[in-house]
C-alpha cells in the first residue's frame, strides 16, 4: 500500500464504522473455537487496529506480521508487542505453531502469491486451527481506493472456496457480506469511474459522526443476519475454516 494509506488507516481504523463491525464480526466468529489465551497470528496486521480490538476482546496471545516498515512502525506507536517484518508468502513461524490465522483484506494485494500464502497459513496452523478470512468483492468494483491501497484483484466466493479447499482447510462458513450498504457503494464506485481520476486517498478518512454512526448501525443488522444466514451478495467475502 502507499504511505498515504497506512497513514490513513492508523488515524481512523478505530473509530471507523467499517473496522468496528468488521471487526466485531470477527471475534464473534472465532470466538466459538477459541479460548482467549490461544495463540492468534494476524497475518497482514497493519497498522495494528485488529490486534487492538482482539486485546481490547480479552485475547492476550496474539502475534502479528506485515510486509510493510511504516506498517510495523504504526503498530510500535501502539505499544503493540510481538510483532514482526515477514512476508506471507513465506512466513518465519515454526509448523503447527499457532490456533488461529486472521487475514483480513490481504491476500487480493499486489505481490502475494493467493495459494502460497494459503498453504503457508496452513503449514502454521495447528491441527484443528481456524483460519479467518476476508476479502473484497469483484473486480468490477475496482475503484480509485484499489489503486491507492495497491491491489491485484479482488473475489467471489467461489474462488476464495476454491483456494481455501485447495490449501487443505474444511470450510465452516462462506459467506458476502456488507449487502445492505452496497447499492450506495455501487453508485459511489461508478460517478467514481466517470469523474475521478487519479484519486491520492484512500476510502479510509474521518467520516462526518451521524455518517459514521448511520452506517455502524446497517453493519451491526448485518452481522446479525450472517449469524444464521449466508448471504448471497455483497462488497466483502469472509470466511471460516478448519485445518
Amino acid at each position: 500500500m502507499k504511505k498515504i494509506a497506512y497513514k490513513e488507516m492508523y488515524e481512523n481504523e478505530m473509530s471507523h464504522a467499517w473496522y468496528i463491525a468488521t471487526r466485531k464480526l470477527m471475534i464473534k466468529n472465532i470466538t466459538k473455537y477459541l479460548k482467549k489465551d490461544e495463540k492468534i497470528l494476524d497475518a497482514g496486521c497493519g497498522t495494528g487496529g485488529t490486534i487492538q480490538f482482539l486485546k481490547k476482546a480479552g485475547f492476550s496471545n496474539i502475534y502479528g506480521v506485515d510486509v510493510n516498515k511504516d506498517a510495523i512502525g504504526y503498530c510500535q506507536k501502539r505499544g503493540i508487542k510481538n510483532i514482526c517484518i515477514g512476508n506471507l508468502n513465506n512466513l518465519d513461524f515454526k509448523r503447527n505453531s499457532f490456533d488461529a490465522v486472521i487475514c483480513l483484506d490481504v491476500l487480493y494485494h499486489k505481490n502475494i502469491n493467493k495459494s502460497t500464502a494459503l498453504n503457508q497459513f496452513n503449514k502454521v496452523l495447528k491441527k484443528g486451527g481456524i483460519l479467518y478470512l476476508q476479502e473484497p468483492a469483484f473486480d468490477w468494483l475496482k475503484s480509485e481506493h484499489d489503486k491507492v491501497i495497491e491491489t491485484e484483484s479482488r473475489f467471489t466466493d467461489g474462488e476464495i472456496r476454491k483456494l481455501v479447499q485447495n490449501s487443505g482447510f474444511t470450510i465452516i462458513k462462506l459467506s458476502y457480506f456488507n449487502f445492505l450498504l452496497s447499492p450506495i457503494i455501487i453508485l459511489k464506485r461508478i460517478l467514481e469511474k466517470l469523474f475521478v481520476k487519479n484519486r491520492k486517498t484512500s476510502d479510509v478518512y474521518r467520516q462526518n459522526r451521524s455518517v459514521n454512526f448511520i452506517m455502524l448501525q446497517i453493519l451491526y443488522l448485518e452481522t446479525k443476519i450472517i449469524e444464521n444466514f449466508n448471504i448471497p451478495f455483497g462488497i466483502s467475502i469472509i470466511c471460516i475454516s478448519k485445518k
